[in-house]
């Protein structure tokens, strides 16, 4: 038997699953929490629980996959090395935030057209290179347009090697999308990743060796593939959004489907994707993390601040509220404190702070002493902090300081609470989630059986709804935020809102849920919908078996464009190439494109090898918005996917 091992780190829970990749059936599964100050030991726990479960043996493991939040988490968390820029032919605008610690601006500019515009100067280059290496762990070269003509780029990394013994990252290798600071934050949030990545895949090899398990590691990437282990260390960037992306592709292998929509429900969040052919569609425009747009291609997946410890709270009309907030489920806060529960019912409020990540850099002296007192006496009240830090003048500005950082965490009524009632869900103190639903009710003066059949009922409507604005937003751009859009949204999902006008939504195609809390709001909607819902087993570790279960991939895509007579193909990979026929610069564009994903994968080790091009013709409009006859632009695309290779495991 062929076994392979997915490992998926998620916002609260590391799941590991054991899945026959013959059969895709699941022979073990675990989870771990996880450890956000070091994400190798909640793997290392959830690798040594699955193994302790038996029936299997570790030697039959050929395979491991890893969906990794770290990517995300370090930049998010300003974690990385040091990062030297060296542009070129261009300057930035004053407001830009490219993530560096030193930059460099020097001579060499191509056009658009890959026509150079300005030499470089080698004694300028040579200069800079020196100078931005002091102190820093990557130097990345970033040139205008290089992504129609590389050959500057190419040339400042070869010189960087010769002066330095720093890692180099350009920026047309990462991407073939025009845009000159977006490309560059791209390759300088690949810079910054590189230590990371090697500490973090360091650790989790040692993990896998400590358990006596022998197999191939492969990373997930944020489009729905896998990546080698050599070029995860390369391109660690690639690992953004991987966790969602490993969503969608664990919901096919679960469900056996091409054609779906996967909801992942978590506990943070959300995310709805739609899968079409096989293949996941993808956001072209590049993955966003924090403050920062990058080239990285993603999967184009809808989030939502919408699951199982998403806030419970009201409106300023009375209305219920669920979600945006995150916040530490009653029942789990009750089980940080013997007393919480009379402290609960004596302050009739459920707003309690606990502490969060352990990172305390950066903190001023007011914001030490509120941390040091909730982590001695939390989960703490507002007012008791204020009294447990008579110095502190401001206790309410530092909370919400040490709140932004995360070094704090909020207490709150969640769905995770109402379940616990009902008994479908347990991970805590189930007394603690009456009192908070009790609390709640005095409020709203309503019954509190009534409320939580109400909060539940809204719950499941909240994810409904998402799925619908999902879908318009496909077809027609996002809906507009408006009483009317809710109330039609609301009526779509069952709700009663009009009088003499019934609406119910219908998709062409099944949804699939994944994700703990599934079985309990994603299946109420097939009375909601006009859909088939689907629950597959062992949806619960749903991410981690697509961490496993997904192809290696690879892709690229070439620019032909129209320059007088002629038409001009442009590739990041090559210099600009000059064709008299628009349909024998496609040829070559194919034939190009569909080489570099086959010698990629081959050279990644993959096997069973199919490719995807895919020609798009782009017109400009009249004024009219009718499209023109001539062709502005064809961008030739592959996309490349293959099979693991096992051949070759290490002896066992």
């Amino acid at each position: 038997m062929v076994l392979g091992l997915g490992i998926d780190t998620g916002g609260t829970f590391t799941d590991a699953a054991v899945v026959d990749l013959d059969t895709k059936k699941v022979i073990a599964k675990a989870k771990a929490p996880t450890t956000y100050h070091d994400l190798s030991i909640g793997i290392a726990s959830a690798i040594e629980q699955v193994v302790r479960m038996g029936g299997f043996d570790v030697k039959e493991i050929y395979l491991v996959g890893l969906s990794t939040t770290l990517a995300t988490n370090s930049l998010l968390t300003g974690k990385g090395g040091e990062v030297g820029l060296i542009g070129m032919g261009w300057k930035p605008a004053d407001d830009w935030v490219l993530g560096c610690k030193i930059a460099r601006f020097v001579k060499g500019e191509f056009d658009s057209l890959g026509r150079m515009v300005e030499p470089q100067d080698e004694e300028e280059l040579s200069a800079a290179i020196r100078e931005v290496a002091k102190d820093v762990d990557a130097i990345v070269i970033s040139g205008m347009f290089s992504v129609t003509n590389p050959w500057h780029e190419e040339h400042a990394a070869e010189l960087v090697r010769q002066l330095t013994n720093l890692p180099v990252v350009t920026g047309h290798s990462l991407t073939g999308e025009l845009g000159i600071k977006e490309r560059t934050i791209t390759a300088v949030l690949n810079a910054r990743l590189l230590p990371v990545i090697e500490e973090f895949l360091t650790a989790v090899k040692s993990a896998l060796t400590a358990m006596n398990i022998k197999a191939r590691i492969l990373v997930f990437k944020g489009d729905g593939g896998l990546m080698s282990l050599e070029v995860a260390m390369k391109t660690p960037v690639e690992t953004i959004l991987s966790g969602p992306a490993a969503s969608l592709m664990g919901g096919k292998a679960l469900a056996q489907l091409d054609d779906c929509i996967v909801v992942d429900v978590g506990g943070a969040s959300t995310d709805i994707a739609f899968l079409e052919g096989g293949f996941p569609r993808l956001d072209l425009d590049g993955a966003i993390v924090g403050e920062w747009r990058t080239r990285v291609k993603a999967i184009d997946m809808w989030t939502c601040g919408l699951g199982g410890d998403s806030l419970v709270s009201l409106t300023e009309d009375g209305d219920l509220l669920i979600g945006p907030q995150r916040v530490v489920p009653l029942a789990v806060a009750s089980t940080m404190k013997d007393d919480f529960n009379q402290r609960l019912l004596a302050a009739q409020d459920t707003t309690f702070y606990v502490i969060g990540k352990s990172d305390l850099t950066n903190l001023n002296s007011s914001e030490r002493k509120v941390h040091d007192f909730i982590a001695a006496n939390g989960p703490s009240t507002l007012y008791e902090t204020m009294d447990g830090t008579p110095d502190v003048v401001l206790v309410n500005e530092s909370i919400r300081s040490l709140m932004k950082r995360g070094n704090l965490l909020r207490t709150g009524l969640t769905p995770t609470d109402i379940m616990h009632l009902t008994g479908e869900y347990i991970r805590g103190d189930a007394e603690a989630s009456r009192i908070g639903l009790q609390i709640l009710a005095q409020k709203m003066d309503s019954d509190p059986d009534k409320l939580a059949e109400r909060i539940m009922t809204r719950v499941v409507t909240r994810i409904g709804e998402e799925i619908v604005k999902k879908a318009m937003a496909d077809a027609i751009g996002p809906m507009p935020s408006s009483k009317q859009t809710d109330a039609m949204l609301h009526a779509a999902m069952g709700e009663t809102v009009f009088h003499r006008l019934s609406l119910r939504a219908t998709l062409d195609r099944p949804i699939v849920g994944i994700g703990a809390p599934a079985s309990i709001l994603v299946r109420p909607l097939e009375k909601r919908m006009e859909a088939r819902i689907i629950i597959p087993e062992n949806y619960d570790v749903g991410n981690a078996v697509g961490a496993v279960c997904s192809e290696m991939t690879e892709s690229t895509s070439i620019e032909i464009s129209p320059v007088g007579d002629k038409f001009m193909l442009f590739w990041q990979f090559s210099a600009p190439m000059q064709f008299s026929h628009l349909e024998e610069a496609v040829s070559s564009a194919r034939t190009q494109v569909e080489r570099y994903v086959t010698e990629r994968l081959t050279i990644a080790r993959a096997t069973d090898i199919k490719v995807r091009v895919q020609r798009e013709d782009v017109r400009f409009s009249d004024g009219y918005g009718k499209e023109m006859k001539f062709v502005n632009a064809v961008f030739v695309r592959a996309t490349g996917t293959g099979k693991p290779s096992l051949d070759d495991i290490p002896t066992r």
